[in-house]
């Protein structure tokens, strides 16, 4: 009996069973074409902030009831101007270019001369405004109010017709600028730049104002303003027809301001349908976050 319990007290016991956590279930497969069809939000664009309009500059002691021309003031006096001075200088060309005859060709360049000569010279002196101004209803005053002297109106005109004589200077000058060139055709040629300097000249003057004054705007303190017909400057006979001529110009940057305002309204239409599209695009995208969020 002994010997059997010692037996029994020596055969070893089976461990007690440790519990074993089930394994977590995997996650569900999502499909890739789900999740490539899922729209993927796009940042909107940052609204470009519009620049705040500058105050239009206004000369030191001009009085109040001037008011300085506009730009559109500006381009219809340059486009009558031109218009006078030149067109008839180009059509004279073409004559002088085309048409073998002396008659028609000295007629022509005397037309031209004549035109230009009454519009730089004759009617500023005469009414102190020439035919661009009377069309664009603009003249040209100091800061005290009163108009500057004849001189600047003619220089003021000078510098269109000084570019073009320079150009052909340098066009027929141009030959004489190599080896064995003559002397005299390379003094015209430096004439010719010269002239034509002017020009550039007054337009980088006219950049660098604020009240976009030339070289010799600057040089006789004029500046252009509107101009409103009184009643003391007696316009009759050919004052009052150059006077009238301001009709057209009114027509004229009437239809500017039409076409301004037509383009502004479209980039406006255009700037909503954009906003709108993107609008259309972020509302999918935060449905599907949303529908995410409701699954997790």
């Amino acid at each position: 009996m002994g010997l059997l319990d010692k037996a029994n007290s020596t055969t070893p016991t089976a461990p007690a069973a440790v519990p074993v956590a089930a394994p977590a279930a995997a996650p569900a497969a999502v499909p890739v074409a789900a999740v490539a069809a899922q729209p993927v939000a796009q940042p909107a664009k940052a609204a470009k902030a519009k620049k705040a309009k500058k105050p239009k500059a206004r000369p030191k002691g001009l009085p109040s009831e001037f008011e300085i021309a506009s730009g559109t003031a500006r381009f219809t006096g340059s486009l009558a101007n031109f218009i006078i001075n030149y067109g008839m200088l180009i059509g004279a060309a073409f004559v002088v270019i085309f048409v073998n005859s002396t008659v028609a060709n000295s007629a022509s360049i005397l037309g031209a001369m004549a035109l230009y000569a009454l519009n730089v010279f004759i009617i500023p002196v005469r009414f102190g405004r020439n035919v661009g101004q009377f069309v664009s209803r603009t003249k040209f005053i100091s800061a005290s109010g009163n108009p500057p002297i004849k001189i600047h109106a003619v220089l003021n005109s000078m510098i269109g017709f000084l570019f073009l004589i320079g150009g052909t200077l340098v066009m027929f000058n141009m030959s004489e600028l190599g080896n064995g060139g003559d002397t005299n055709g390379i003094i015209w040629f430096g004439v010719g730049v010269l002239m034509m300097s002017l020009m550039i000249i007054d337009r980088q003057f006219k950049r660098a104002s604020e009240l976009n004054q030339g070289m010799f705007d600057r040089a006789f303190s004029a500046y252009l303003v509107k101009h409103v017909p009184t009643a003391s400057e007696g316009n009759t006979g050919w004052a009052l027809r150059l006077e009238s001529m301001g009709d057209w110009g009114d027509r004229f940057a009437q239809r500017q301001a039409d076409r301004e305002q037509k383009a502004a309204e479209k980039r406006a239409a255009k700037a909503a349908e954009a906003a709108e599209a993107a609008a259309a695009t972020e509302a999918p995208a935060s449905d599907a976050d949303a529908a995410d969020e409701d699954a997790a």
